[in-house]
């Protein structure tokens, strides 16, 4: 059995949480189930997503849902495909890998279907700089304001099952790579939300939990406590999705970290734990609707299990296709194989949390 310790936190502002026992025993059968669930929602919702980001700025989308797309075999998205360099990383270099090996994989492994911050990022380590230097505001300004870290981390949570202090810790170390602004406090967010669902299933409590942890100073701290304000007063998300555009849609472009934390949250919120409802809104609401989608899917598909998937995500195909990791990687995996290898190394974090 794999065991962890479990702290507890204090409630948040007008949000009841039940904390768990002070330890918490880990089954590893269920903890595969768990991260094999996450990474299969993660693939369905990301490719669903592909199709409408940065289509609705101004205005949600039509309708009530989003069509989901089932493929014959996931290729690489940057929603998927770093945090699976990122395992690599780890199975190279050992659970704490430094700045250099990080920047050593990337020009080996990571030039191409990059964006932004992560592609400036990169381009940097051409030029000698090494992270975090490659992630600094003077060096990448859009690390100031774009979410890249933010969609490239859950897998740091997935590695902590019940560990939200050592989730921060390594999404914030990773995020640093590429980002500056609010996506590294929004990395942390979301790692701490995946490592605690492990052992909390209510979506609001996990969201209060992970606020807890969060500096009242910092920026999502303040958008977390106006959207959760908003969902308390609004019982349509539209309204909500109106009000978070006027108040975070001022970054340069659609991908900002701001507004899509914001529009994450309220999907969250409004999806009341059914993972397609969740999807729907997070994809409707629109901005970076796919990372929405693939952060917010993955919390739910980590909280329900593969065994437990509704379909057709359970019977969504198991093959996952590197198109765009380059150098020595395999060209093929499995979506089950990448739960397992998160295991592997999640199980030597806990052990080594534990010594």
């Amino acid at each position: 059995m794999l065991a962890a310790a479990c702290s507890a936190t204090p409630n948040a502002p007008d949000t009841a949480v039940d904390n768990p026992p002070e330890t918490s025993s880990f089954d590893p059968d269920r903890y595969l189930d768990q991260v094999h669930g996450a990474w299969v929602a993660t693939m369905v919702a990301n490719h669903s997503g592909l199709p409408v980001e940065g289509i609705w700025l101004d205005q949600p989308g039509p309708g009530t849902q989003v069509d989901l797309v089932l493929l014959d075999q996931w290729s690489t998205d940057d929603d998927t495909h770093i945090e699976w360099l990122d395992l690599h990383i780890m199975e190279t270099h050992g659970i704490d890998p430094t700045y250099e090996q990080i920047r050593d994989e990337w020009v080996a492994h990571l030039n191409g279907d990059i964006w932004v911050a992560t592609r400036a990022a990169r381009d940097l380590m051409d030029e000698g700089l090494v992270p975090p230097a490659t992630g600094s505001a003077d060096n990448n300004p859009e690390g100031a304001w774009a979410m890249d870290a933010q969609l490239e981390t859950e897998l740091f949570g997935m590695i902590a099952p019940n560990r939200p202090d050592e989730a921060r810790r390594r999404a914030t170390f990773f995020a640093k790579v590429t980002s500056s602004g609010p996506a590294v406090e929004a990395s942390a967010f979301y790692a701490h939300l995946y490592a605690r669902a492990f052992v909390l299933s209510d979506v609001p409590a996990l969201l209060a939990d992970a606020r807890n942890a969060t500096d009242d100073g910092s920026t999502i701290a303040a958008i977390y406590d106006q959207v959760v304000e908003w969902h308390a007063q609004n019982t349509d998300w539209r309204t909500t999705r109106q009000q978070i555009g006027e108040a975070y849609d001022t970054d340069p472009e659609w991908w900002a970290s701001r507004v899509n934390f914001a529009s994450t949250l309220m999907a969250l919120l409004y999806g009341e734990g059914d993972l397609r409802e969740t999807i729907n809104i997070a994809g409707l609401a629109g901005w970076d609707a796919d990372n929405n989608m693939t952060t917010s899917a993955g919390l739910l598909g980590l909280i329900t299990g593969f065994d437990a998937l509704p379909e057709p995500f359970r019977s969504a195909t198991d093959v996952y296709f590197n198109e765009d990791l380059s150098g020595d990687l395999p060209q093929f995996d499995s979506v089950r194989n990448i739960a397992v290898r998160t295991v592997a190394i999640g199980e030597q974090i806990l052990a080594s949390v534990d010594e």
